[in-house]
C-alpha cells in the first residue's frame, strides 16, 4: 500500500490497508472522524486509488493520481450545495444520480466525495440517494465524510462500509469557555445575554477558534440526537438537544461557518455580532 505524500497515523494506515486487502474498493464508504482534515485526506487517497492506472495503487506518479491529488480530475466529483441552508437539495441530487450513469471521462471509475455529509444530507435527499446506493453503476464509488455515521439514515449506513478514524477536535479551554457562554446565550430567553457573550468575537485572533468551539458544541447536540456520544460537553449538548431539532442545530453550526468567513473579510464586528445574534434568535424561534 503506497501512502507517499500522506501523513497518516498508524490507525489510518491500518484502516486503509484492511480495506485494500479486499482487492477492490466497496462502492460506498463512510469515513467517520472527529478530525475533518484527516478524513478528507483519507478520502483523497481513496479517490487516487480508484483512478490510478498502476499496479501498486495509488502510485502517486500517474496522471490520474496527480489530478486526484490536486482535485482537478474530471471523474472525481466533490458535490457542492447551492441553497441557503447549505444542504443538498433534491434537484441537485437528481442531477448527480443522472451523472453517475454517464461513463467516465478519463479513468475507468468515477468517484463522488461528499464532505460534511452528516450536515449536508437531509432525510429527503438521503432517500433519493438510496436508490443509487442499492443499484450502483459499475465502477462508481461514493465516499461520505462525517463526524458521526449515526447522523445518517440507517438505510444509508447499511449499504456502506464504515471506516472509523481516530482523531480529536477538542478545542482549547480558552476557546471552549467563551463558546459555552455563547451557547448558553442561545439557550437564554434574554437576548442581552447572547449579545454580551458574542462580544468575545471582537478579538479577531480568538474569534475563529471560539466559533469553531461553538460549532463543536452544536454538533455535540446533533450527535446526541442521533444516538452518538458528545465530544466536548455532554451536559450542554443535552440542553441543546432538548430545546432544538437536528435541523435547527445544523443551521446554527452553518451560521458559525458563515460568521468565521465574514470575520476574515475585515467586517465591522459590532455589525457582525448584531447580525449573528439576530440569526441565532431567528433560528431558535422559527417553526
Amino acid at each position: 500500500m503506497n501512502t507517499n505524500g500522506f501523513d497518516f497515523d498508524q490507525n489510518t494506515r491500518d484502516v486503509l490497508e484492511a480495506l485494500c486487502k479486499r482487492g477492490s474498493l466497496p462502492h460506498a464508504i463512510i469515513i467517520e472522524s472527529a478530525d475533518a482534515q484527516k478524513a478528507a485526506q483519507a478520502a483523497k487517497w481513496l479517490s487516487m486509488y480508484a483512478v490510478c492506472t498502476a499496479d501498486d495503487k495509488p502510485c502517486g506518479e500517474c496522471a490520474g493520481c496527480h489530478k486526484a491529488q490536486s482535485k482537478t480530475h474530471p471523474d472525481i466529483n466533490y458535490p457542492k450545495t447551492t441553497n441557503k441552508s447549505n444542504t443538498y437539495d433534491i434537484d441537485a441530487m437528481r442531477s448527480l444520480i443522472a451523472d453517475a450513469y454517464i461513463i467516465p471521462n478519463e479513468a475507468n471509475a468515477k468517484v463522488y466525495i461528499f464532505e460534511q455529509a452528516d450536515a449536508r444530507f437531509t432525510d429527503i435527499t438521503q432517500n433519493a440517494f438510496l436508490k443509487l446506493l442499492e443499484e450502483p453503476p459499475r465502477n462508481v464509488y461514493f465516499i461520505l465524510i462525517c463526524q458521526s455515521a449515526l447522523s445518517l439514515l440507517i438505510t444509508i449506513r447499511s449499504r456502506c462500509t464504515v471506516l472509523r478514524l481516530k482523531g480529536s477536535i477538542q478545542p482549547e479551554e480558552a476557546a471552549l469557555t467563551p463558546a459555552r457562554e455563547i451557547v448558553n446565550g442561545i439557550l437564554s430567553p434574554r437576548e442581552y445575554e447572547l449579545m454580551l457573550a458574542l462580544r468575545v468575537l471582537s478579538d479577531k485572533k480568538q474569534a475563529e477558534a471560539v466559533l469553531a468551539a461553538v460549532k463543536l458544541l452544536l454538533r455535540d447536540a446533533t450527535a446526541l440526537l442521533c444516538g452518538a456520544e458528545p465530544i466536548a460537553d455532554r451536559e450542554l449538548a443535552s440542553k441543546l438537544a432538548a430545546r432544538f431539532t437536528k435541523q435547527k442545530l445544523i443551521e446554527m453550526a452553518q451560521l458559525c461557518d458563515s460568521a468565521a468567513g465574514t470575520i476574515k473579510q475585515n467586517v465591522n464586528i459590532n455589525l457582525l455580532t448584531t447580525w449573528l445574534c439576530g440569526e441565532f434568535r431567528r433560528i431558535s424561534w422559527q417553526r
